[in-house]
Parts: C-alpha cells; structure tokens; sequence
C-alpha cells in the first residue's frame, strides 16, 4: 500500500514539474498571416481590432460579401456575370468605409460590380492586399508586381541581426513627403503599377469589354517606397474613393506593436473621411468555416441527417447509463477563464526579452497624443514649438506652467533617438502621462 502511494506521488510530481515548464517556457510564434479577428499570432488581427474598436467609433467586422453589402444598403437590381455595369443607378446607402486585410482575394465580376456601385453613392473601400484580383485590376487598370522576396518568418533574422528599416514616403510629393514611417522592408514587399494590358477595360462574365472613359475620375498616390514605386493609391469613383494598399500586414497585431507601423496604418485609415469603418472578413481563409465541415453534405440529406442524430441520441444515452452505472461524481462547471490576461503576459514576455524602453515610451506617448486630441483637441505632434506646446497642455489641465515645463522638456528629452531610456525612467513617464490625462478628464 505505501509503495502504491510513493508511485502515485511520483507520478505526480511528475506531471507538476511537466506543467511548470511547459507554462513557463517562452511560446513560439506562428508567423503565417491570418488576418483572423480572433487569432493572437502576430500576423492575426486580434490586436489591430481591439485597437479600432476603443479609438474609433462604430466599428465593425462582418463576413459579408461586397454583393451582399450592395443588396443591403439598398441595391435595386439583380448583379450578374451576364448584367452590364450601370453608372446611372441611384440609391442611398448608409455611408461606410470598408476595410479588407488578406494576403490575396479571390473577387468576382459580380464583386468588382457591386464594389463600384457603392463606390458611386459614396462610400470608401480599403483593398490591403498583397495581390490585386485579376477582376478588379482588369477593371482600374492597376496590379500588384512583389518587389522583394516575401517569407514572414524572415523578418524574425532580419530584426535580430539590427538591420536598418526601409522609409516608407506619405504624401504626394516623393521630394517633399508629408510624412516618413520607418518599416522593415518584409512589410512592403509589393509594390502597385499599371496593367499595360488592361488600359481601361471592364470585366463582363468572362470576356473583357473596351470602356469609352476611365471608371475612375482621378488617381492619387499617397504612399511610395524609396524607389518611388507606388504603395498605396487613392482612385476616385462617383462620390466614394478606391485605395488600393500593398501592406496588409502593417493592419496585423505585429504591424500595429512595432516601430510606426500604428502610425502609418491610422494615417491612411484617417483618409477614408472619418467614417464609421466595417472590416469585411469574407474573402478571407477563415470566411465560410461552416462549409469545410464533412459533416454538412450529411446534415443536408434528410435520411443521412436523421441517421446522425440517432447516432449522437445512442452516443449520449450509453454516456448517461455508463455514468449512473459507475456512480460518477458530477464536475463543478467552472466559467471560462480570462484570456486577456495571458495574453497580455505574453506580450509583456516579448517586450520583457527585448528591453526596449524607449518603443514602450514611444507607443505610450502616441496613444496619450491622440486622448489628448480627442479630449481638447490639442495636437502635440504639430509643428508648433514644445514651449508652446507645453503652455497651451497645461492650460488645458488647469496646472502652473512652471511646474509642468520641466516634466514636460524631460519627456521630450527622452523621446529623442539618440537618448537612453532605462526602466525606471519609462515606469516614471508613464505615470505622469496618466496624470495629466486623469487631470484632462477631470
């Protein structure tokens, strides 16, 4: 009988011990693009969503199609791959601007359609793709060329070995940009061009038909690379827009933790008019999960569906007459736990293995930037002088402007590039920006 004990208590120590470094032990990555609302992987969306969701207003995502957005905001007619494309068709839609985040789409001529009928009464779309659908790029006249070889889990060695970031040019004018967001050159690997073959053609069923005038009124480049290759692009149609973006992983949870990325992702977002934003999830890998299950052919065939249900009725009742049988004890359901917190650790583990401060600070400051835009309408990141900027934030807050300006200078001070930014001084910035926020609410 004692032996039996010390074996049992081997065992489980045993299993304590497995568990204890299993939890302990640093998670590995998976470093595939998802672009799923529910995926926490650095290339999911969980982390980009989370973010829309508590900055901006009434976002949404749906696993709707264009067509199916077009028939619900108020589409008269029937789209078809046989229907010619009427630019004269006049409804009201609630206006919204659409987002889609993937690698690739697989869009149809119905797609491009309806795409450009809610495009005509208004609305902005928001096409982050790594390749232009033939449909769509038959109908602009733009595609997609990869300007660099693209593996994901590259940018992993790239980081670590210190490799400088690539500039990523905002604005209209190359010599004189608006804005320069520094970028690891994985992000960006496709660059946009126009589709010689194409000219302004417009895809009907399978045949491409000559159109007499461009679908689009104007073409405007707002992002380059260094080479001057096209980014992003914004095409004017009707009363909505067209922007066609090559850097989908930028709209991911790894692209908003890192560096500018953030930045550069809200920048372009903020030029689709501050309208309510809809992520469409449809022409996604995960849109349609219902129909990969092998068990839908079985549930759509009466007999097959009946003989299923008897099936799990045997299954279940074997369960309950084994369980009354062997006199089993009833579990305590307990409620499912809270994921946010490990998730949080786990991006506190990564932060914590890269001892970088001054991004932490970086990040911080942005984020205290836009409440303090959003609170007074104060924005630190103009032009303005920090001395000015420092009056008009401690006007807003109420406070001497003698006892703000030397906090305020330090925290400019450490916000420099070439300035080190050790723990202490991070825990200590961040809480003073929490104060001031706390005194800008109160």
């Amino acid at each position: 009988m004692k032996s039996d004990r010390l074996f049992m208590l081997i065992i489980v120590g045993f299993l304590v011990l497995v568990f204890i470094y299993q939890y302990f032990t640093p998670k590995e990555f998976v470093w595939n693009p998802t672009f799923y609302q529910y995926d926490k992987q650095p290339f999911g969306s969980y982390v980009f969503d989370d973010v829309m969701s508590s900055s901006t207003t009434d976002y949404q995502i749906e696993n709707k199609t264009f067509y199916q957005l077009y028939l619900q905001y108020g589409g008269a007619e029937v789209l078809d791959e046989d229907s010619d494309y009427d630019e004269t068709e006049v409804f009201t839609p609630a206006r919204r601007a659409f987002l889609v985040t993937e690698e690739r789409a697989a869009f149809t001529a119905v797609d491009v359609k309806a795409m450009l009928h809610l495009l005509r009464q208004g609305c902005q779309i928001m096409l982050c793709l790594h390749s232009i659908p033939s449909a769509l790029s038959d109908s602009v006249g733009f595609t997609s060329r990869y300007d660099l070889y693209f593996d994901p889990r590259a940018i992993i060695g790239y980081a670590r070995s210190g490799n400088s970031r690539d500039s990523l040019l905002a604005g209209i004018d190359s010599l004189h940009p608006e804005k320069i967001y520094k970028v690891y050159p994985h992000l960006h690997p496709v660059v946009l061009e126009e589709d010689s073959t194409a000219g302004n053609l417009f895809i009907a069923k399978d045949t491409l038909k000559k159109r007499e005038k461009p679908l689009y009124d104007r073409a405007e480049v707002l992002v380059r690379n260094v080479k001057g290759a096209p980014i992003a692009i914004r095409l004017s149609i009707g009363s909505g827009a067209l922007f066609l973006v090559t850097t989908p992983l930028m709209f991911t949870n790894y692209g908003i933790l890192d560096g500018e990325n953030a930045s550069y992702a809200f920048w372009l977002l903020s030029s689709m008019k501050d309208l309510p934003v809809t992520r469409l999830e449809a022409y996604g890998k995960y849109a349609n999960q219902e129909s990969g299950s092998p068990l839908r052919y079985f549930l759509r065939q009466p007999s097959l569906q009946w003989a299923v249900y008897m099936a799990v009725a045997v299954i279940l009742l074997s369960m309950f007459f084994g369980m009354k049988r062997r006199q089993w004890i009833i579990p305590v359901l307990h409620p499912p736990a809270n994921e946010t917190l490990r998730f949080t650790q786990l991006i506190g583990n990564l932060y914590y293995q890269r001892k970088d401060y001054k991004d932490i600070l970086q990040k911080k400051y942005l984020y205290f930037c836009t409440d303090v835009k959003q609170l007074t309408g104060l924005d630190l990141q103009s032009d303005e002088s920090d001395e000015e900027l420092c009056r008009r934030l401690s006007d807003k807050m109420g406070q001497d402007h003698g006892a703000v300006r030397p906090l305020f200078m330090q925290l400019k001070q450490l916000l420099k590039p070439d300035v080190f930014v050790d723990e202490n001084a991070m825990m200590r910035m961040i809480d003073l920006m929490n104060g001031w926020k706390r005194n800008l609410k109160t």
